[in-house]
């Protein structure tokens, strides 16, 4: 989709930025999210650079490290793997530790969220969106916040499923445990667990409405993406810090230029919708694809001719491009419905995914697989 292409060329002039200022991790990280979100050329080849370099780097550096034959072998140090030493200040504050130490000294699932009994979904909501933005790795580094983190999403997804939450009031934990490996052993495809990070995606992103913040994950490092937050928030995050603003700069720039360059673009030629002047149907000769034109298009381009023949190329380029990014968010659309269905051990749900269509996929394949 065209949104998605957008936000894949911001994510690559970051990364672009990071790796002219020689942060080879950062520029790393905005490609290969810059690839999941649509497929760049230009991602692609700075991506394979950095990792061709970076493996030359590292057998360059295992090479000096062997000692010449002859001697003794010594282990490696790794006492600076993480850091200096103890000496070192904790990168938390003594708020965020007591945050981590008061959710894994509870184990009643309402206690962990801080709600009543009576609190309805509403409330839950919003107590494991506070809960859980605290506590999250990329957020809170003291000791022990992964596994508050999993508590605060074990509790949320227990208390937010009316069965499940009914089970737990009457018989505790230890009864929703042994009721979820059931309907895990049930199926095969259902028996995966699922950590608090992917249940996170499905509550703040992943196609669910009202959040705009999207997390993933790259090894066991927790990464997100916060698009539109509260703006005390925002405050905290960027104020009185110049590196966000130098990051940004080449982003402002061009949007600034390309604000000025549309004013000397004329207007394309085609549109695979109709819409406005584009009210005149054509059909590309090779695949049949549909488009719209102005009624002065064959002034410009005459019929047999070589323009039109290298336009029609450049219509059914467009047109699959289109058709692919469809058919790649409506699998990512089933497959988030039917893990949200497995997480819950609702096969409503999970039945529901099964018959979401997928258009784009089926338009494509017939593409691809018509006769002649």
């Amino acid at each position: 989709m065209e949104s998605n292409r957008e936000e894949a060329q911001k994510c690559l002039r970051i990364a672009q930025t990071a790796y002219s200022k020689g942060d080879t991790d950062k520029a790393q990280r905005f490609l290969k999210k810059s690839n999941k979100l649509y497929p760049l050329k230009q991602a692609e080849e700075l991506l394979e650079r950095i990792l061709n370099s970076s493996s030359k780097s590292s057998n360059h550096s295992s090479t000096r490290q062997k000692k010449p034959s002859g001697g003794s072998q010594s282990m490696p140090d790794f006492s600076n793997l993480h850091g200096s030493s103890a000496e070192s200040t904790p990168k938390y504050t003594a708020e965020q530790k007591g945050l981590v130490d008061k959710v894994n000294k509870v184990k009643d699932f309402y206690d962990i969220l801080g709600v009543t009994k009576e609190a309805n979904d509403n409330e839950l909501k919003k107590a494991y969106r506070k809960m859980a933005l605290q506590l999250h790795p990329d957020k809170n580094s003291a000791p022990g916040a992964t596994d508050a983190f999993k508590a605060v999403g074990k509790a949320y997804a227990v208390l937010s499923d009316t069965e499940q939450r009914r089970r737990y009031d009457l018989y505790g934990p230890e009864e929703v445990q042994v009721n979820r490996r059931r309907r895990r052993n049930s199926s095969d495809n259902e028996d995966m667990e699922f950590d608090p990070n992917e249940f996170f995606n499905m509550f703040f992103g992943g196609g669910y409405p009202n959040e705009n913040v999207r997390v993933f994950r790259q090894g066991n490092t927790y990464y997100y993406d916060r698009r539109a937050q509260h703006r005390h928030q925002n405050h905290e995050t960027h104020q009185g810090n110049p590196v966000v603003w130098i990051q940004l700069l080449p982003i402002l720039l061009i949007f600034i230029m390309s604000l000025f360059g549309n004013l000397f673009v004329s207007d394309p030629v085609y549109s695979l919708h109709r819409k406005g002047e584009y009210a005149y149907q054509k059909h590309t000769v090779n695949l049949n694809v549909r488009y719209f034109v102005r009624k002065d298009f064959e002034k410009q381009y005459k019929q047999g001719g070589i323009s039109l023949q290298r336009l029609e190329e450049t219509i059914e380029a467009d047109y699959v491009e289109n058709l692919r990014s469809g058919c790649y968010q409506e699998r990512i659309n089933k497959e988030n419905m039917r893990r949200k269905g497995l997480y819950f051990g609702s096969q409503d749900i999970v039945n529901r995914a099964e018959k979401m269509t997928t258009p784009s996929c089926e338009k494509l394949e017939k593409l691809f697989n018509r006769p002649g």
